[in-house]
């Protein structure tokens, strides 16, 4: 990865601020949730009748005087193109809205063929002139200073350009109208392929769209076949959504329906590019209904810190890593889906409801089954994690070592050689002694002080309670027992996320069953991870059961997966926080009295805990009435953190960046208190307090409560 670039990053969030306000704006009355499940429906029902629904759209389009051509991949796209530039003696053609062009790399190839092909979008204009990669999909330049694109523009027409904006859009209307006035032809996409009239829909917020489509006597269109939906109406639905997830923006400034030539003669090429593998797969299929927003780009915690340039081949982000998995291959889609966090951020904005975190994790099992693992992730992830014997072997290794590599509870620095990987934060020593240890002796003394009036609930630790952070796991059990729960303390193995988000889904299987065998019961399952809760409850089940039909599912109970026992695991499964909000609120607001001070609070919301549980504002609830005090919301209290697991490793660059800024914003919220509920952020945010020397208390949701209890 190359050095990152601060004024990229500063750029970034800028416009995510401020796209974000606009984009809040804009769905103001609206219920965006059903508009978009509208919408996924409107795209499902299309992709599975695309074969007909193109039939019907070329047959209207050719009823209006178009010429439809059908091209099977980028290559071919590209020779009908040229074809239509030697037919018509064009050496040079003006293009507007074309990703698919990107895609095929179309301009490379017109300029080896002698044709001429020049960008009229401000913003892909100014990325050709200078000659480099664009870092987003619809503000392609939103990277560039104006200064830098004064220097562009005066090195192309040999005369000092001024930095002032309204001179640079006043050179850029004059040069770039002048070319599209002069050409032949001119080439568009298009963001929606018409079946019942044979209709051509075109967004865009700039002139030069139109002038494209109408000005030169031939007009190409080159479209992916996705673009297709039944009606005029599907359209204007995804209209209703798109400018506003693109840009904010009620309405884009211009909209153009075009059935037909405008003047000479208009050619409609319909590229499939691997679309119909992409299509015949069931697991991946959605992927098909990305309407190219950018809306998942804009909220990306990785796109913000390392920009389009870094996270892309043509298509950016997690969306992007999908689509090139196909159009362009599994191996270049490899260190694209690496870069993908998992926070599931994405999935929240999503114009259609793909859900693309969950997709970039099987994309990365594919990845690893077909090009290959990491060698450290093959150790760890299959070796020792995927075997509860080695793992505990591991962390009794790491225990007794603890004299030697610890000092006052954090490792001792790395040594340089790999000091990129704690150089931001401190690194947690192991506890003297692990949970299940300590639980034994505190189960006895609890039963005596806090007899059972209620059911018996099981605890579900995971690996950095069990064998790090056993504190924790003791607060929670005091705060049950308090409210008159039997407490016991479930397997304290793995739960198989790890290996699940890195995609060696069989040591995540073999995980996840073996803490299903210990699991199996009554009574609620506690989490003191939201992390833990999303693979029990969700992924866990869905790696062993999902997408599968009837008949998988009765081989897989006769294989022993029991369907049954996962799906009630899976509803058994609920974070402490979700447990107490739901079941004990007004318990505990008897037990926290109003009126007490408290300490100057503020809450991290972490990324599965908020975008996949939506159990965060629980949290919030319970902490304030603990500390009998309002919280004070830090700057993006749901931005990353930076641990997200093996990506810490993998990318440290990238987690040392999203870690500075939330250190920054809690110091920004004067809090002497950060309550969490994720034993990850735990460690990055505790560690990078303690290596920055920020004397900020970094507290788990359970400590806050049992610490109040106890005053109490």
């Amino acid at each position: 990865m190359k050095a990152l670039d601060p004024h990229l990053k500063a750029t970034l969030q800028a416009f995510y601020e401020s796209w974000s306000a606009k984009r809040e704006s804009s769905f103001q009355g609206l219920d965006f949730e059903a508009l978009r499940e509208t919408l996924a429906e409107i795209k499902d029902e299309a992709i599975a009748n695309q074969d007909s629904l193109l039939a019907r759209f070329e047959e209207q389009a050719v009823r209006h005087g178009s010429r439809v051509l059908r091209a099977r991949d980028g290559d071919e796209a590209n020779r009908l193109v040229l074809e239509i530039l030697e037919r018509h003696g064009a050496r040079k053609i003006v293009k507007s809205k074309s990703m698919v062009s990107e895609e095929t790399c179309l301009n490379d190839y017109l300029r080896s063929h002698g044709v001429e092909p020049r960008e009229t979008d401000l913003g892909e204009w100014i990325i050709q002139l200078a000659g480099a990669a664009p870092t987003h999909m619809v503000m392609p330049a939103i990277h560039l200073t104006r200064q830098g694109v004064a220097r562009i523009f005066s090195e192309h027409l040999g005369r000092e350009i001024e930095a002032d904006i309204p001179a640079l859009v006043r050179v850029a209307r004059e040069e770039l109208r002048r070319e599209i006035l002069g050409s032949p032809v001119g080439l568009t996409g298009a963001n929606a392929l018409i079946a019942e009239n044979g209709s051509v829909m075109i967004v865009t917020n700039e002139g030069n769209g139109r002038l494209v489509a109408t000005a030169p006597p031939v007009h190409i269109v080159l479209a992916s076949t996705e673009k297709v939906v039944a009606a005029t109406a599907d359209a204007l639905l995804l209209l209703k959504i798109l400018t506003k997830s693109a840009t904010g923006q009620p309405i884009s400034s211009y909209v153009s329906i075009i059935a037909g030539p405008h003047r000479s003669e208009q050619y409609i090429i319909l590229l499939d590019n691997h679309r119909s593998e992409l299509r015949a797969d069931p697991k991946f299929r959605d992927v098909l209904r990305c309407i190219k927003c950018s809306a998942c780009l804009n909220v990306c915690p990785v796109y913000q810190v390392i920009g389009g340039e870094e996270f892309s081949h043509v298509y950016m982000g997690g969306i992007g890593s999908l689509l090139t998995a196909w159009i362009h291959g599994l191996e270049r889609s490899k260190g694209l889906a690496e870069l993908c966090m998992g926070c599931h951020r994405c999935d929240t904005v999503c114009s259609t409801k793909i859900p693309i975190a969950d997709l970039v994790v099987a994309l990365k099992e594919r990845l690893a089954r077909e090009t290959g693992r990491k060698f450290w992730k093959k150790v760890a992830l299959d070796g020792v994690m995927g075997h509860p014997a080695l793992n505990r072997g591991a962390f009794l290794a790491a225990r007794a070592a603890r004299p030697i590599v610890q000092r006052k509870g954090y490792a001792r620095a790395l040594p340089s050689w790999l000091a990129r990987y704690d150089r931001f934060r401190a690194l947690p020593a192991p506890a003297p002694r692990p949970l299940s240890a300590l639980f034994r002796k505190e189960k006895r003394a609890l039963r005596k002080r806090m007899p059972v009036s209620k059911e018996r609930v099981t605890l579900f630790p995971g690996c950095l309670i069990q064998h790090v952070y056993p504190e924790v796991g003791l607060a929670a059990a005091r705060v049950l027992a308090r409210l008159g729960y039997d407490v016991l303390l479930g397997p304290t193995t793995c739960c198989g996320f790890p290996p699940w988000n890195s995609g060696h889904a069989a040591s995540a299987r073999r995980a996840f069953r073996n803490v299903l065998k210990r699991l199996k019961g009554e009574g609620p399952v506690i989490t003191l991870c939201p992390t833990c809760t999303t693979m029990l409850a969700h992924a866990g089940p869905d790696l062993i059961l999902g997408h599968r039909g009837a008949k998988s599912r009765r081989q897989a109970d006769g294989a022993g997966n029991d369907f049954q026992d996962i799906r009630e695991l899976a509803g058994r499964v609920v974070t402490f926080s979700q447990f107490l909000a739901c079941h004990e609120k007004e318990a505990l607001r008897r037990l926290f009295p109003e009126g007490r001070p408290g300490k100057r609070a503020t809450y991290h919301d972490s990324c599965h805990h908020k975008h996949v549980l939506k159990a965060s504002e629980d949290s919030r609830t319970l902490v304030r009435m603990a500390l009998g005090t309002e919280l004070v919301e830090m700057t993006g209290p749901a931005a990353c953190c930076g641990f997200a697991g093996a990506y810490s490793i993998d990318h440290p660059e990238v987690a040392e960046a999203l870690l500075a800024d939330k250190l920054a914003a809690v110091t920004a919220s004067g809090a002497a208190l950060v309550a969490l509920d994720c034993p990850g952020c735990l460690l990055q945010i505790r560690g990078g307090c303690a290596r920055s020397g920020q004397a900020v208390e970094v507290r788990h949701t359970a400590e806050i409560l049992a610490a109040a209890l106890e005053n109490g």
